[in-house]
């Protein structure tokens, strides 16, 4: 398996049958919100079969975003919300997930978790199976549910939102101090931190590594594929 953090909560994951996956990718719109460019624009990545997209959020999947998908033919797995603008948008490739649902495309059983977001009620997150099973948290508050939900995958890889904004008193998702407790309560051997780049709320992504035991711990460094 080998990732590419492209910026925000945009990874390129490349499966060893030749799959390529991006989660929620966001390149252009509403660039404002950007605290730091993202790393690769979409007509730099060579290729793209799927999208995974939590929720229908601008910086999760944007109008750029949707292009590549319908240029390249890619389909979509995302939230109800999402999956209903892309199917909107052009794309043809489109299914809707719910918590429990479970898509596969060749060979690769893609299921879809809950997620606990405030302002987004369709949330989900993913647990990809390709032998190896990597999560993607989306945005999600850390609840009890969710962590019972995520460990009985046994996940080698867990791609974790580590920055929130604050609603009401209230965090909207998982800072990276909620995330390194969330990642051990899973039980996943490797953590990869994600959702660190909208304006207002940057943060070094090492800040999380360091709150993780030894080896447990790896922040993507942008643009540069990982080997896992």
């Amino acid at each position: 398996m080998r990732l590419t953090m492209l910026g925000q909560s945009t990874v390129i994951i490349e499966l060893e049958g030749g799959m390529v996956i991006v989660t929620d990718p966001w390149f252009e719109s509403f660039g404002f919100m950007r605290g730091v460019p993202p790393a690769m624009g979409p007509g730099d990545i060579p290729r793209c079969d799927l999208m995974l997209v939590s929720h229908n959020h601008i910086d999760h999947f944007d109008n750029a975003a949707v292009r590549l998908a319908v240029d390249r033919g890619a389909g979509v797995i995302g939230s109800r919300r999402a999956a209903k603008r892309a199917t909107k948008k052009g794309c043809r490739d489109v299914t809707s997930v719910a918590p429990g649902d479970t898509v596969e495309r060749g060979g690769i059983k893609i299921h879809a978790t809950r997620a606990f977001h405030p302002l987004a009620k369709d949330a989900v997150g993913f647990v990809v199976d390709a032998g190896k099973k990597l999560y993607f948290s989306g945005d999600t508050r850390r609840e009890p549910a969710l962590v019972s939900e995520v460990a009985a995958f046994e996940v080698d890889v867990a791609l974790v939102q580590v920055a929130c904004s604050t609603y009401f008193g209230r965090e909207d998702g998982m800072d990276a101090r909620e995330a390194a407790l969330f990642v051990d309560e899973i039980g996943a051997a490797l953590a990869v931190p994600i959702h660190y780049q909208v304006r207002g709320k940057v943060i070094d992504p090492q800040e999380f590594v360091k709150l993780l035991p030894p080896g447990r711990g790896l922040a993507l460094p942008p643009g540069q594929p990982t080997d896992l």
